[in-house]
């Protein structure tokens, strides 16, 4: 029996890319042609020369996941696909507002800038141009701050991230850790992918034997044949 992993969650793609004419626009004809959705791209240049990395937010399950990686390495380009939501990581988005404020929301709204470290960018008698930085908790609280003033413009950008190597190569994280916190925090996920587990430990086990006996069953023909070509040979000679 197959077993699905059907919780949904954010994922985090981060895609390593040569840089060839094209490539973005056959990414996005693989990602529309599969009807995979997306919620934010952003791609720029990276630690390799003549490469480019681009940071795919899609929500989806495990298997869902699972179609888009495969269907990505299918692209002579793509050196490296890497989920960063099942590894610890920091994200980060930027985003721009434009706000319509008068002599006494100014200092209201600036007051509101000094808590969440926003800067300003732009300011006359009527719209401030306000720039922030953060995690999409950070923008979504920022947004509920400022809701009340009058927004002329926003724009945002795609989520970006990196993973944590302070954790990963710490020696307080490791898989199991991982698996015992999930168990605790989130037990319905821990039995899932305690039975997907088991379920590919089978399918293995069962992809061994089948490749076992089709061996076996070449070896016997093989073994026939060789008799029959001895049977051959010695009537021949007779």
């Amino acid at each position: 029996m197959e077993i699905e992993f059907q919780l949904e969650y954010e994922c985090i793609l981060s895609i390593l890319i040569e840089n060839q004419l094209g490539i973005l626009t056959r990414i996005a004809s693989v990602l529309s042609r599969r009807n995979f959705q997306v919620d934010s791209i952003a791609i720029g240049s990276c630690e390799y020369p003549n490469m480019t990395r681009m940071v795919v937010v899609l929500p989806g399950n495990l298997n869902y996941i699972d179609q888009v990686t495969r269907q990505l390495y299918k692209i002579y380009a793509v050196a490296k696909v890497q989920n960063l939501s099942r590894l610890p990581a920091i994200y980060r988005e930027l985003v721009l507002f434009k706000i319509s404020a008068n002599d006494q929301d100014r200092k209201e709204i600036l007051e509101i800038l000094k808590i969440f470290k926003a800067n300003v960018l732009d300011c006359t008698n009527a719209i401030i141009t306000i720039e922030l930085t953060g995690d999409s908790e950070k923008i979504a609280a920022f947004e509920q701050m400022i809701h009340k003033f009058p927004i002329i413009e926003k724009v945002r950008t795609g989520k970006i991230g990196l993973s944590l190597e302070s954790v990963l190569a710490g020696q307080l994280y490791t898989p199991q850790r991982k698996r015992q916190r999930q168990y605790l925090v989130k037990p319905q996920t821990y039995e899932i992918e305690t039975r997907m587990y088991l379920e590919e430990l089978r399918r293995k086990e069962e992809e061994a034997l089948r490749a076992k006996a089709e061996q076996q069953n070449e070896d016997e023909d093989s073994e026939k044949r060789n008799d029959i070509k001895k049977y051959l040979i010695g009537n021949g000679g007779n």
